[in-house]
């Protein structure tokens, strides 16, 4: 017996998928795009207002008689960072009241374009600076690089600056021509962290490595090469203000700025100079202030001058005069030696335009501005 069955219906057609669902497929690609279109937005903005910024500037130092130029200048770095780059940038004015002018290799300027308040810059050397007067200055370098960080009109936070390989040649016809150079140098200053910044100090550290000075060479004999420290606080500070040397130092000496010098250090050969004290301008301009030293090998210097000592007792016998000007019970016992066993001992003083070693004077100070 044959049974029948039922044709099935047929199945209705697919629903065409929801406008929802349509959307979800291109929404990454859509939400990607607008990031990209914000990023490209934010960027251009942030390159116009840089180049604007860097023009107004410009317009402030031609106003004050300084007139930079920046050939070939550049804004690149797209997407995430910030570069101005110019090829030759060019200086002419006038610096301490006399007309120089100047030029640098290749300068690139790079911040980050989510952290614009750090600022890293990359010179090539070399720098020439020449004054009316005559006098030249010529400092060649592999690499000069610096990192800035600070907010615009608040101050610098921290600065930092290395040169790698730095030729330095000074001529004047008023004195006879410098010449000097090393492997590295570099220079940091930061803000004194837990002061408050009424009391604009900054903390200072300095080194030099390997530095080739003949001028000491002459003075001091061999061909050793000199290794210098320096760590330091300075009060009433405002780096890079831009109010040219005399009129800053003026401004730091009226509202009672201070040099705290921490360690101050020269290293040539076997022959050592430490220092440490404080350090401020008179009312003359000229620098005042007390600075304890310890010198190791001072009978290498003094054979150095031809003084010939017959024994090591002079260096001690030296420092026991220079010492004997103002001590206390207790360096009284041991005036002669470091207690570290670092060497001689001998207290400087800056006051009244004169150089004091203990008791005697051995130098006239001159004003610095």
């Amino acid at each position: 017996m044959v049974t029948l069955r039922r044709p099935t219906p047929p199945s209705s057609p697919p629903s065409p998928p929801s406008r929802f669902r349509r959307m979800r497929i291109f929404l990454p690609s859509l939400a990607l795009g607008l990031l990209f279109l914000g990023v490209a937005g934010f960027w251009a903005f942030a390159s116009w207002r840089t180049g604007r910024e860097l023009d107004a500037w410009l317009d402030r130092e031609a106003a004050l008689g300084r007139t930079w130029t920046c050939p070939d200048r550049a804004i690149a770095g797209f997407p995430f960072r910030l570069e101005v780059s110019c090829g030759t940038p060019s200086f002419t004015g006038v610096a301490d009241g006399r007309s120089v002018s100047g030029s640098l290799g290749r300068v690139m300027a790079v911040a980050q374009i989510y952290n614009p308040n750090h600022v890293i810059v990359e010179a090539q050397g070399p720098l020439a600076v020449r004054a009316q007067s005559g006098e030249t200055l010529d400092l060649d370098f592999t690499l000069a690089r610096a990192s800035i960080m600070g907010k615009p009109g608040a101050g610098l936070d921290r600065f930092s600056l290395e040169i790698s390989e730095p030729r330095l040649k000074i001529a004047s016809s008023r004195l006879p021509p410098i010449s000097v150079g090393a492997t590295m140098a570099d220079f940091h200053i930061r803000r004194t962290p837990d002061r408050p910044t009424a009391d604009g100090a900054f903390d200072v550290a300095s080194l030099v490595q390997r530095a080739s000075v003949p001028m000491l060479d002459q003075w001091l004999g061999g061909s050793d090469t000199t290794d210098a420290t320096v760590l330091a606080t300075i009060t009433r500070a405002e780096p890079l203000a831009g109010r040219g040397l005399p009129v800053e130092l003026e401004r730091w000496r009226t509202e009672g700025g201070r040099l705290q010098l921490s360690q101050f250090s020269v290293t040539r050969g076997t022959k050592r100079v430490d220092a440490a004290g404080t350090l401020n301008i008179d009312e003359l301009h000229r620098l005042q202030g007390r600075l304890d030293l310890t010198v190791a090998g001072l009978d290498e210097v003094l054979q150095s001058f031809g003084l010939s000592p017959r024994n090591a007792a002079i260096g001690g016998l030296i420092a026991s005069v220079l010492g004997g000007g103002r001590k206390s019970q207790a360096q009284a016992a041991a005036p002669q030696q470091d207690p570290a066993g670092k060497g001689v001992m001998l207290p400087l003083r800056l006051d009244n335009g004169k150089v004091m070693l203990g008791p005697i004077p051995v130098a006239n100070l001159v004003p610095l501005y």
